[in-house]
């Protein structure tokens, strides 16, 4: 997923999502979409927003992350953790000396993690579905307004 830092852009250049909006053509939600994460930024906006904003070195704001909110949700998660008791077993070593009972939580948390970041997969996949279905609408009305 290629992540653009637009908020650390907006900040530089001291400009609001609605103003980038305005300079790109795209709709405002869709900026909101990228700025936050929810989706990947596409090729054709990151060059458009390093065009009107004027920005040189545009890779220096673009990263490319495996899924940024579910990153996010594991440190915090981590951190809890850590904070709470720094001696917790790993998953592995629990496996590997636990009884069946522990082996089959230990299995079913595996289960949820991988279903955990299934969901986050799908829930950006839908937030790109959105994007799409917008820029669709703006189009469709722009051509029954030009008929």
């Amino acid at each position: 997923m290629r992540v653009l830092d637009l908020q650390r852009i907006r900040s530089e250049k001291n400009i609001s999502q609605v103003k980038v909006a305005e300079l790109t053509g795209y709709p405002q939600g869709f900026v909101s979409v990228i700025e936050r994460g929810k989706a990947s930024a596409p090729e054709a906006f990151i060059e458009k927003v390093a065009s009107v904003l004027g920005v040189e070195n545009i890779t220096d704001y673009v990263s490319e992350v495996a899924n940024p909110n579910l990153k996010k949700k594991m440190n915090k998660r981590a951190k809890g953790v850590d904070q709470a008791n720094d001696s917790i077993p790993d998953v592995a070593d629990m496996a590997s000396a636990a009884s069946p009972e522990q082996a089959i939580v230990s299995n079913f948390l595996d289960l949820l993690k991988k279903k955990e970041e299934k969901i986050e997969r799908l829930e950006a996949e839908n937030e790109q579905l959105k994007i799409e279905v917008a820029r669709l609408s703006e189009r469709l009305d722009e051509r029954l307004n030009n008929m």
